[in-house]
């Protein structure tokens, strides 16, 4: 995959709106309406054919605000991606929530897409000004090439575990600030690998993979490494594991006592400092007015994503009623994107963050640990991280301190804070507080030790890899809480 520097800018205008029943409120740098029935709602949308058009959330909703048959939805993995008004050609993406809790969500946005025109970048959806970014940072191509065949097997999602589903009382979470940014900009990645020998020493510090059988005694606390289960469910596993892993991982294993058999090894034909540059890009979005520092933060934390993309599991969505209650699905052919020969260096990223959790804020915490979400732990108000605490990128912060926390299963749960013992705040993995908030009350019965909210790998309880009936019951329970 060739990454190149930013090309030229094209200037584009853009719209916040906020869809209601056959309504649509439209804000521009040109003024604020209301527009309301299916005419004036779609002339609207005429007018707005050559704008880069957002919505605070959900972009489902849009298919009320005209006949449903004229939208179309475009989803990659089960997830929505854009809604597209097919009469108009006008497409629609969301900005997830990120600017749900501020004053004024449009100067918000105006404000951060004010300061990302500042490297010449047009308005476009998170993802598209995340990777643009990246190139603006860039002097010069950089070409990444790996076997994604090798890479893949060393691609996980993040740790996300509970003690017990329950309610706790007099705990905090602990977050590292800047995670993903933080370890992106830590240290250089790999362009290209090449296999040695087996022999060759495993450096933590060198982003590496390699192929090995590991031991996993069951007195450790926690299993260190993850296990692909099945497409979209990992488990950290005890006993016999075998598997491709970053040389961090596998270093970090062996330090807590696992015994490792390499197979084969691959270490960097050449590292090169990718992410040094536009990190110092992306820190000057944080300090954004106007609630614009909570876009530029989303703008950056999905950069990383990108080398993980796949052409695959797309699909379109069309309803075949005007109100929008028969949804259909139309699966789109594979494609296969160059980013497919990157994802060594999506598996290196998440590595980083997931073994600083584990090494920190699991085996090198003074605490309870209640739960564990990729990045984070709720623990006992008393725990610590010690000597990893502070303010600075990549450090353990207290982000909430809770008088009670209510736990349903990883990444789905609610808190109060101290003084205020009756105002609950609710968490639900990807979602807006709204959301989550209906999320819970749908899931009132529910209590489970499966993260089935996770958006890149379900995570299973940690269990033995001997153990088959306690997976196959676990990936049964996935099955059931996930429909």
């Amino acid at each position: 995959m060739k990454i190149e520097p930013l090309g030229r800018y094209a200037a584009r205008d853009f719209a916040l709106l906020t869809p209601g029943v056959r309504s649509l409120y439209v804000e521009t740098v040109f003024g604020k309406q209301l527009y309301k029935g299916t005419r004036d709602v779609s002339n609207v949308l005429r007018r707005l054919a050559s704008y880069t058009c957002y919505v605070q959330s959900g972009v489902q909703q849009l298919r009320h605000v005209t006949d449903s048959q004229e939208w179309v939805l475009s989803t990659w993995r089960g997830r929505d991606v854009r809604m597209t008004h097919i009469p108009t050609g006008v497409k629609v993406t969301s900005l997830q929530g990120n600017l749900v809790d501020v004053d004024d969500p449009f100067t918000a946005l105006s404000t951060t897409l004010e300061w990302i025109r500042s490297f010449g970048i047009a308005p476009a959806s998170i993802s598209s000004m995340a990777w643009k970014l990246l190139r603006a940072s860039l002097s010069d191509d950089v070409t990444i090439a790996f076997d994604p065949e090798i890479s893949e097997r060393a691609f996980f999602g993040g740790r996300q575990e509970i003690w017990q589903p329950d309610t706790y009382r007099n705990c905090k979470s602990i977050d590292i600030k800047a995670a993903y940014p933080n370890a992106m900009a830590s240290s250089p990645i790999a362009l290209g690998l090449r296999r040695v020998d087996s022999s060759t020493e495993i450096d933590p510090t060198v982003p590496g993979l390699v192929e090995a059988d590991v031991y996993v005694p069951i007195e450790l606390p926690y299993a260190p490494l993850p296990v692909r289960i099945t497409k979209d469910a990992i488990q950290f596993q005890y006993h016999e594991v075998s598997g491709v892993w970053t040389w961090r991982e596998l270093a970090a294993a062996k330090t807590l006592g696992c015994r490792v058999d390499v197979k084969n090894v691959w270490a960097p034909r050449r590292t090169f400092d990718l992410f040094g540059p536009w990190w110092q890009l992306a820190q000057e979005g944080r300090s954004l007015p106007n609630g614009g520092d909570k876009l530029a933060k989303a703008i950056a934390n999905a950069t990383w994503g990108q080398f993980s993309m796949r052409g695959e599991e797309r699909a379109d969505v069309y309803w075949a009623d005007a109100k929008g209650k028969e949804p259909y699905t139309v699966e789109l052919p594979t494609r296969r994107l160059p980013h497919v020969y990157a994802i060594h260096v999506a598996a290196e990223i998440c590595s980083r963050v997931r073994t600083q959790t584990l090494l920190e804020g699991l085996y090198g915490s003074n605490a309870w640990i209640i739960h564990v979400d990729t990045d984070g732990v709720i623990v006992n108000d008393a725990g610590s991280i010690d000597g990893k605490e502070g303010e600075g990128f990549g450090q353990w912060r207290t982000k909430e301190v809770m008088n009670q926390c209510e736990i349903r299963a990883p990444q789905l749960y609610r808190f109060t804070r101290p003084g205020e013992p009756h105002r609950w705040h609710y968490v639900a993995s990807g979602q807006t507080h709204d959301q989550a908030v209906a999320t819970f009350e749908r899931s009132a019965d529910l209590e489970t030790k499966i993260s089935f909210l996770s958006s890149v790998d379900r995570c299973l309880p940690s269990g033995s890899s001997r153990d088959h009936y306690q997976i196959e019951d676990s990936l049964a329970e996935l099955r059931k809480v996930a429909s």
